[in-house]
């Protein structure tokens, strides 16, 4: 094991609680528990030019006309935590790349889906929060401090998102929505993975990413890139990977395959379709754990920060809060 891993992991901000009701009362809830992050270098005002800070501008009117209870509640949280609401555009601007694993398995019982969440050690606040929003599906996922994200969960239909980085950004890049926002407004606004599919292939975005939806009887992957999108089925496998490489033959030239990516893309095929959800659960948790891709990082930049397994059809999910293969496994589900 290593030491500065071991270390780096029992010094992160690891937390779990719930937020409910108006926008305002959970950013009054949320400012009470955390205050908003310090804005990284490049985003602190002295650094920021004018076409940067504009463009921040820009998604964040875009994000309130697509979603305005999003912008109310980051406004509100700037307001209860006493920083000006101006400080919170880095919150819109482009995110940052980075590694993660999922799998979607069909068993005997319904879907399986599994996780993890790779990045690098500055990424410290890790947040598991229930969410039950005034006029919005309750759902249930992880938050790293970016205002108002969520970088995956399952919602109160059963239906899971995830995001998987799939390499660098377009430059310049379009006004859109960020890649923590996007998995937000699927899970508070979509019953199934056949409407947050439609969604997520009209939404605008602004950064290349590849997400995993799933519901109790079907899952997709929506390869996007500012240019393109393309979904991938769950085909008679059973089986429905994803890492940090496009697939789908119209993307793959956008983001092709590179060999840690293709080797925990590998690991994850050791998973048996047709069984039963307890016996996939149980054979998950183990795959997820595992050093020989390795699907449980432990170096910076691909060190795993947590890990997920769901049941859409029961909404049963928990999280490993840590790397898999030292932490428990806590049940967070179902919100029904």
């Amino acid at each position: 094991m290593d030491p500065h891993n071991l270390a780096e992991e029992q010094a992160a901000d690891y937390q779990r609680y719930a937020i409910a009701g108006t926008p305002d009362e959970m950013a009054a809830t949320l400012a009470a528990i955390a205050a908003p992050l310090a804005p990284p270098l490049q985003f602190q005002q002295a650094g920021w030019s004018t076409p940067q800070r504009d463009y921040a501008r820009a998604c964040r009117a875009l994000t309130a006309e697509l979603y305005p209870q999003l912008v109310e509640e980051i406004d509100a949280y700037a307001d209860a935590a006493h920083v000006a609401r101006d400080d919170m555009l880095w919150h819109y601007s482009l995110g940052v790349t980075g590694g993660c694993s999922a799998v979607a398995v069909r068993t005997r019982d319904g879907m399986v889906v599994g996780r993890n969440y790779d990045f690098f050690y500055f990424e410290n606040r890790r947040h598991l929060l229930t969410t039950r929003p005034a006029g919005r599906y309750a759902h249930v996922g992880m938050h790293d401090g970016l205002a108002g994200g969520r970088f995956d969960g399952m919602n109160e239909h059963g239906l899971f998102v995830s995001f998987n980085g799939a390499g660098e950004h377009a430059d310049p890049a379009p006004v859109g929505l960020t890649f923590h926002h996007v998995v937000r407004y699927l899970l508070e606004r979509c019953r199934s993975m056949a409407e947050a599919r439609a969604a997520l292939l009209e939404l605008p975005i602004k950064e290349a990413k590849s997400y995993l939806l799933v519901d109790a009887g079907d899952a997709c992957v929506v390869e996007a890139h500012t240019s393109r999108r393309a979904v991938r089925e769950l085909d008679d496998s059973g089986l429905l990977r994803v890492t940090n490489h496009y697939l789908h033959p119209a993307m793959q030239p956008l983001c092709p395959p590179w060999p840690n990516s293709e080797a925990r893309f590998d690991a994850l095929g050791a998973l048996q379709p047709a069984q039963g959800a307890e016996e996939t659960v149980a054979q998950l948790r183990a795959l997820l754990a595992g050093h020989d891709a390795p699907l449980c990082g432990h170096q910076d930049g691909l060190a795993t920060f947590w890990s997920a397994v769901a049941q859409p059809a029961t909404g049963e999910i928990s999280y490993c809060l840590g790397a898999p293969c030292r932490n428990p496994w806590l049940a967070a589900g179902p919100l029904r």
